[in-house]
């Protein structure tokens, strides 16, 4: 077995705690014997003889897969050397040998021999840096804002800046010679060091650290733009748009039993209390007629929007979930009712529906004006003083006619009209933006660029109609 083994098997061991995986430490010396029996040269034999020893439970049993997978991760072809990637780039067998020679008599400063370990890559230059990281204790971080300064001292460790004073030397040779290409492609393979260094670090923070690796992606998912999330990260944050909808309904409940309780009519439970010698018996409690809401919400699903609609829709359909009463539209030249498709269908079809143009053609013009005259002819009779009324767009009509005085009339009839946009409030009135005339007519506005902004908006709607019903 290689030198270290054990010590490799119990560093995952440690790692797989963190996770939240309950290993004993009888089961950590039996993972070290069942690794040695198997061997590394099949790694899915490894794999298995591991998980025998410390996975337990069912549920366990992703969670271990993920953490071998990240902690055995490979390098991803970053261990060749610059003598390699000089020859991928058609620098000739002759100058790429002549070059190793002259790195391997420049011994400036130690920096020749780290120098030739550049070239070579490979297994020297992977245990310079496991032993440079080693040295800078990067096991001791303890927050991903350590990354940069742990990389820092393991560049050092590593003789980094040695390193770069034997090139600065080097090419003073290479460019009498008329070698000053060579030197500067040699400077870009030490700068693909730096970078594969402070990458390992990170992975080792990340490897070492998973819980904080998970919050770390949580709080950045808070805080990244809609439009601007990756295909791995859209589910985590429909989730959670769907776990938005779930706060509006429970905060909305929570709201009615208060109403149905009721609060303590001081003045008719002392009156009462005359009978039984002015021992107050029975509590009597003045309720308050509280009307259900009701909700309409009007959604653009046009291109401009299309990256953000989709998680819009997904609160639209989680809305409608929330109320007793809710009628959904959306719109982009017209306005289309998605009310009766939402109650029928799933979450996933039914916005993949109204984005086909199941409603509303999708590949039209943006007309908000035209959207809004619809709603008031068409709607506006079932809006009154328990509806509200929630805008869910960037309010760009291509510089047509906004159609103030529908939004005005909407506003007349509604509890309240709130407007949701998914530009940042900085962009609005500019360009085709009407956004800065159309909030004299709404009640409660706000930018729903994340999910962190579109969870206070929620939260904000979920207080005003739970306080006013």
């Amino acid at each position: 077995m290689q030198p270290g083994f054990d010590r490799v098997v119990l560093e995952l061991v440690q790692v797989a705690r963190r996770a939240g995986l309950r290993v004993s430490p009888a089961e950590s010396l039996d993972a070290v014997r069942a690794g040695a029996l198997v061997g590394l040269a099949d790694r899915a034999r490894f794999k298995a003889a591991l998980a025998a020893t410390l996975v337990k439970r069912p549920e366990d049993a992703a969670r271990f897969d993920r953490v071998f997978e990240s902690f055995f991760r490979p390098d991803a072809g970053g261990r060749r050397g610059a003598a390699d990637r000089l020859r991928a780039e058609g620098v000739s067998e002759e100058r790429v040998e002549a070059l190793r020679q002259r790195i391997e008599a420049a011994q400036v400063a130690g920096g020749g021999g780290a120098l030739s370990a550049l070239m070579e890559g490979g297994a020297e230059l992977d245990e310079r840096i496991a032993a440079a990281m080693q040295r800078a204790q990067v096991g001791r971080m303890v927050s991903p804002m350590q990354v940069g300064l742990y990389g820092l001292r393991t560049l050092d460790e590593l003789g980094a800046p040695a390193m770069q004073r034997a090139l600065d030397d080097l090419r003073e040779e290479l460019e009498a010679d008329g070698e000053g290409e060579l030197a500067d492609r040699l400077a870009v393979q030490l700068e693909t060091l730096r970078r594969r260094v402070r990458a390992q670090v990170r992975e080792a923070f990340e490897r070492n650290n998973p819980a904080l690796r998970e919050t770390s992606r949580a709080a950045r998912l808070e805080r990244q733009a809609l439009a601007a999330l990756g295909p791995n990260e859209v589910e985590d944050v429909q989730r959670e748009v769907r776990r938005l909808g779930r706060l509006l309904r429970d905060r909305l409940e929570r709201a009615r039993r208060r109403s149905r309780v009721g609060v303590l009519d001081a003045r008719r439970t002392l009156r009462l209390a005359r009978r039984t010698a002015g021992v107050p018996m029975t509590a009597v409690m003045r309720r308050r007629r509280r009307d259900r809401p009701k909700l309409a919400v009007l959604c653009d699903v046009s291109d401009s929007v299309r990256a953000a609609s989709r998680f819009l829709l997904v609160l639209v359909y989680a809305m409608q979930e929330a109320f007793a009463r809710t009628r959904s539209f959306v719109f982009v030249r017209d306005l289309g009712e998605v009310t009766a498709l939402f109650d029928a269908r799933p979450a996933e079809e039914a916005i993949a529906l109204a984005f086909a143009g199941d409603a509303v053609n999708v590949g039209a013009s943006s007309d908000y004006g035209r959207s809004l005259g619809q709603l008031v002819e068409r709607h506006l009779d079932s809006i009154d003083r328990r509806t509200t009324v929630v805008i869910l767009g960037d309010g760009r009509t291509n510089y047509l006619d906004p159609n103030l005085e529908a939004l005005r009339l909407v506003k007349r009839r509604a509890a309240r009209v709130v407007w949701l946009n998914p530009e940042p409030r900085s962009s609005w009135g500019f360009g085709d933006s009407e956004m800065a005339r159309y909030l004299t007519h709404v009640d409660l506005s706000a930018s729903v660029r994340s999910l962190e902004e579109l969870r206070a908006a929620v939260t904000r709607l979920a207080a005003k109609v739970g306080a006013r019903g």
